[in-house]
Parts: structure tokens; C-alpha cells; sequence
């Protein structure tokens, strides 16, 4: 494994993002191909770096993009 934007510790704009989110869905479809996340408390470096891209793609998100909520339509109206 490969590790990218090691020098990396917060996401400021799109662009980035974008790379960086890229980047964490190969890192899973590598690990997965590799078996490294066959188990659901697996705790090795495939695991570690997805952690860590995925907390900086989280902290991104809730603080620079707008989501709209889920709405449901339900038959007890």
C-alpha cells in the first residue's frame, strides 16, 4: 500500500476533497480485494488510513457542504 497526503491533516477546498475522496474509495476497494477487511475488528493499515482519510472527508463535509435532510413519506398522514 501507497500512502498519499501523508503531509495532509485537514481538507480546505473542493478540489482536494475531491482527490482525497478518491483516493480513500480505491484505498477500500484495495483492502477489500486484498481480504484486509474480511473482518468486520481488523486492525491494520488499510484500516488505520481509511480512518484517518475518512475523518478528514467527514470534518469537510459538515463544515463547508449543505445537505439537504431526508424526507419520507409515510401512511399515517
Amino acid at each position: 500500500m501507497t500512502k498519499k497526503f501523508a503531509n495532509i491533516t485537514f481538507i480546505d477546498n473542493r478540489e482536494l476533497y475531491d482527490e482525497i475522496s478518491a483516493y480513500g474509495d480505491a484505498l477500500i476497494d484495495e483492502a477489500t480485494a486484498n481480504g484486509a477487511l474480511a473482518e468486520p475488528d481488523a486492525d491494520n493499515e488499510y484500516t488505520r488510513e481509511i480512518g484517518r482519510v475518512g475523518i478528514m472527508c467527514a470534518d469537510y463535509e459538515s463544515t463547508y457542504m449543505a445537505f439537504q435532510c431526508l424526507k419520507f413519506k409515510t401512511n399515517f398522514i
